[in-house]
């Protein structure tokens, strides 16, 4: 599994790398919803939560970093579904060196 962990890990970064305002977020599944969301109107089995930027420039920037992380989730995913259970109730957070 650390194999897969990696290669997860090396395509969140590249997120992180190609959206410098993306500063943090996080996958959940079904069960780590907020109660304000009814799961039943939802698709799919993980959800991207809490995207932080900064700064924020508005709904196309946002719209446009969402669609970065989806991709990244779902291309992994796709290539090793394991790595659904990985992601569950996982927050990314953007680190400094």
């Amino acid at each position: 599994m650390r194999r897969i962990e990696d290669r997860v890990l090396a395509r969140i970064e590249a997120v992180f790398a190609r959206c410098p305002e993306l500063f943090r977020f996080s996958v959940r599944d079904r069960s780590g919803l907020p109660d304000h969301i009814d799961p039943t109107t939802l698709e799919g089995e993980l959800f991207i939560f809490e995207i932080s930027l900064a700064p924020r420039l508005g709904t196309a920037q946002y719209d446009e970093v969402y669609g970065a992380i989806a991709a990244a989730i779902s291309s992994a995913v796709s290539s090793w579904p394991e790595a659904k259970e990985w992601l569950r109730g996982r927050t990314f957070v953007r680190y400094l060196h």
